[in-house]
C-alpha cells in the first residue's frame, strides 16, 4: 500500500507560530529566545538534510529530494560497510547538536519535536554500534538483506515505481542509478560474507527463501528485469528535449546495463546466499546470533521509545491469542431452525480454526452459482511488484479463509482513508515539520489502526460470519506477536512457528509459513505493535475511570494520533494532559 505522506510544514514558520507570552518579557529575553529558535530550526533542518543526504532513496519515497537538490536523484544509499559506519558517525555528531541545542520554552512545539527526534536518534545508534542489520527510524532489520527487504529488490522496485522522468536531466538521472545499483547489490554481497565471519548469518530457512526470490527475479522465462527497459522506454517517449535517436541509444544503454551488470550481480549474490544457506543453522531466532537478546530488546525500544522487559511477553501474547481464538470460535454457533428450536450441533465440527470457519461458512451460506473460478494466470508478468514486501493484510486480503475476511482485511487497511482519521492526520494541528516525518514509529502506527478499528467499527448484530472476520483481525495480531516471541526469546523452529499461526489465525499453512519467515527477518515488529496496543487500552480505560461520562472516544482518538508517531511515553503525557484539561474546563 502506498504510504500517505502528511502535509509539509515549512521549518521556518514553526518559529513564527510561538506565542508572545512564551518569551522572556525582557528585551534581551525576547532577543534570546529568538535566537534559540532560530539555532534549534537550524538544528531541525540540518538533521532533515543529513537524514536525507544518508539516502538518497528515503527522500526518493518520501518526494523530499528538494531538500537535497536535483543532484539527490542520481545516487543511490551506499551500501557497503564503510557506508554503514559513516552513517553511525555522523548520526553520533548530529545527536551531540541535538543535546546542546539552545533552551526554548517547554512549551513550544520545537522543544517537543526536537526531543522526539533526539529520542529516536538515541535508539537508532544504540541498534548501530551493535555493528550489524539494516536499520532505519521506519524499521529495524538485523540481516543485511533478507527475502523480504533490501537494495537487491527495493533498488529494482524504486526504478521501476518511483523514479520520475519528465525531462533528459531525469532520464540520465534513472540511467545513474541503474549504473549504481550494481555496486550496491555487490556492496551488500561483500557485507554477507564479512558478517558470515563475525559470526551473524541468516538463518537456513531465510536463506533458503531469500535465493529463490532472487532465482526468480533473474529467471529467464522471461526475466523480470526487463521491467526496468520498459519502464524507461514508456517514460521517455514523449519527452520534449530528447529526440528520437538519443533515446534509442539511451533505450540500449539500459538494456545493456540491465543484461550486463545487473543480472550478473543479482546473480552473483544468489550464489552467495546459497553458499550460506548451504552451512547455516536451522535456529531461527535472533537469540542465537551474536548479542541477539540485547538486539531484540533494543529493537523494542526503538519501535515504541520504552525499555521493555521481555521475560513475560512470550506468556502474555499466548494468553491474549488463546482467549481471542475462543471467542472467535464461539461466535460460529448454528442458526435456529425455523420453529425456532436450535439446529443440533453436527458431529463433524472441526476443531481447527481455518476448518471450522471454511466448514461454518459453507453450512450457513448459499453457494454463489453465478460467480465464475477465477482462471489459473499462466505467469505474473510482473515479478518485481510481486516480490515487493507484502503485510499480513494483503496476504490475508488475497488467500483468506472466507469471503467476508477478505472484505475485513480490505476496510482494515483503508482506516487511514476515512474520516476523521485522514483529516488527523493531514491537517491543522495534525501536520508534522518535515523533519519528524523521517523519525517513523511504524510499530505505534500499526497499533493505532488496530485500536481505530476495535473501538470505532462494529460488524453486524446478529451475523456470525462477519463478527468472525471482524474478529480475526486483533487476532491475527495477537497471533504473530505470539510468534514473534517465541521464535526469538522461545527459541521455536520454523516449523513450530508456522504450525502455531496456522492453528490460531485461521490462516492456510502457505501465508502461515511466509508470515513465519516475515518474523524471523524482523524481530520485534508485531511484539512492539502488541505491547503499543495494550497501552493504548490502558490509557483509554484510565480516561474513562477520570472523565467518566465526559469521556469521547472521538477525541481520545484525536490525541493519540493527531501530533503523529512518537513515543509511548510522550503519547501517555499528551493523554494525560487532554483528560486534565478536560476536567479543569
Amino acid at each position: 500500500m502506498k504510504r500517505v505522506r502528511t502535509a509539509t510544514i515549512s521549518l521556518l514558520a514553526a518559529g513564527l507560530l510561538i506565542a508572545p507570552a512564551a518569551c522572556s518579557q525582557s528585551e534581551d529575553g525576547s532577543r534570546s529566545t529568538r535566537r534559540a529558535i532560530t539555532q534549534s530550526q537550524a538544528i531541525a533542518a540540518d538533521f532533515l538534510r543529513t537524514e536525507l543526504a544518508l539516502s538518497p532513496e528515503t527522500a526518493s519515497r518520501l518526494d523530499m529530494e528538494a531538500y537535497l537538490g536535483p543532484s539527490a536523484i542520481y545516487t543511490l544509499d551506499n551500501h557497503s560497510q564503510a557506508g554503514f559506519e559513516r552513517r553511525r558517525l555522523v548520526r553520533i555528531e548530529l545527536l551531540q547538536r541535538l543535546r546542546q541545542r539552545p533552551r526554548l520554552p517547554e512549551d513550544h512545539a520545537l522543544t517537543r519535536d526536537l526531543a522526539i527526534a533526539e529520542a529516536a536518534i538515541v535508539d537508532l545508534i544504540s541498534l548501530e554500534q551493535l555493528g550489524y542489520g539494516r536499520f532505519s527510524y521506519a524499521e529495524q532489520r538485523p540481516y543485511a538483506l533478507d527475502p523480504y527487504s533490501g537494495v537487491w529488490i527495493e533498488g529494482p522496485n524504486l526504478l521501476a515505481y518511483q523514479q520520475t522522468i519528465n525531462s533528459i536531466d531525469q532520464a540520465g538521472a534513472y540511467i545513474a542509478r541503474l549504473q549504481s545499483l550494481s555496486a550496491a547489490i555487490e556492496d551488500t554481497r561483500r557485507r554477507l560474507i564479512a558478517d558470515r565471519a563475525a559470526g551473524l548469518e541468516m538463518p537456513r530457512p531465510l536463506a533458503e527463501e531469500t535465493q529463490r526470490r532472487l532465482e526468480l527475479l533473474i529467471s529467464d522465462a522471461p526475466t523480470a528485469l526487463e521491467l526496468l527497459t520498459e519502464t524507461f522506454a514508456a517514460l521517455t517517449l514523449d519527452l520534449a528535449d530528447l529526440e528520437a535517436g538519443q533515446r534509442d541509444q539511451l533505450v540500449s544503454v539500459v538494456r545493456n546495463e540491465v543484461t550486463d551488470r545487473l543480472r550478473p550481480a543479482l546473480q552473483d549474490l544468489s550464489d552467495t546466499v546459497a553458499e550460506i544457506a548451504a552451512d547455516a543453522s536451522d535456529q531461527a531466532g535472533i537469540w542465537a546470533q551474536p548479542k541477539g537478546q540485547e538486539l531484540f530488546v533494543g529493537i523494542l525500544k526503538a519501535s515504541i521509545g520504552e525499555q521493555m522487559n521481555s521475560e513475560r511477553l512470550h506468556a502474555r501474547h499466548v494468553v491474549d491469542v488463546a482467549a481471542q481464538t475462543e471467542a472467535l470460535k464461539n461466535l460460529l454457533v448454528l442458526p435456529v431452525n425455523e420453529d425456532g428450536t436450535a439446529a443440533t450441533e453436527p458431529l463433524d465440527r472441526p476443531e481447527r480454526l481455518e476448518d471450522l470457519l471454511t466448514w461454518y461458512e459453507a453450512l450457513v451460506t448459499e453457494p454463489d452459482l453465478t460467480r465464475a473460478e477465477p482462471e489459473e494466470p499462466t505467469r505474473d508478468p510482473d515479478i518485481i511488484e510481486q516480490l515487493a514486501p507484502k503485510t499480513v493484510w494483503e496476504l490475508m486480503q488475497a488467500t483468506p479463509s472466507f469471503d467476508l475476511q477478505a472484505d475485513a482485511a480490505a476496510r482494515y487497511q483503508d482506516v487511514w482513508q476515512t474520516q476523521p482519521y485522514l483529516t488527523w492526520r493531514t491537517e491543522g494541528d495534525g501536520d508534522l515539520p518535515d523533519y519528524r516525518t523521517l523519525a517513523e514509529y511504524s510499530a505505534i502506527d500499526a497499533a493505532w489502526r488496530l485500536y481505530v478499528w476495535q473501538n470505532s467499527f462494529e460488524p453486524t448484530a446478529g451475523a456470525p460470519l462477519e463478527q468472525a472476520a471482524y474478529a480475526s483481525i486483533p487476532l491475527i495480531q495477537y497471533t504473530l506477536a505470539a510468534a514473534d516471541t517465541g521464535i526469538h526469546l522461545d527459541r521455536w523452529s520454523l516449523p513450530e512457528a508456522s504450525e502455531y499461526i496456522a492453528e490460531h489465525s485461521g490462516l492456510n499453512a502457505a501465508v502461515s509459513e511466509q508470515l513465519a519467515l516475515q518474523i524471523m527477518a524482523q524481530p520485534g515488529y508485531h511484539t512492539a505493535v502488541a505491547a503499543a496496543y495494550h497501552r493504548f487500552e490502558a490509557l483509554a480505560e484510565r480516561a474513562r475511570a477520570v472523565l467518566g461520562s465526559r469521556f469521547s472516544e472521538s477525541d481520545f482518538q484525536r490525541t493519540l494520533i493527531q501530533p503523529g508517531p512518537r513515543p509511548l511515553p510522550f503519547i501517555e503525557t499528551d493523554v494525560e494532559a487532554w483528560y486534565g484539561a478536560r476536567l479543569a474546563n
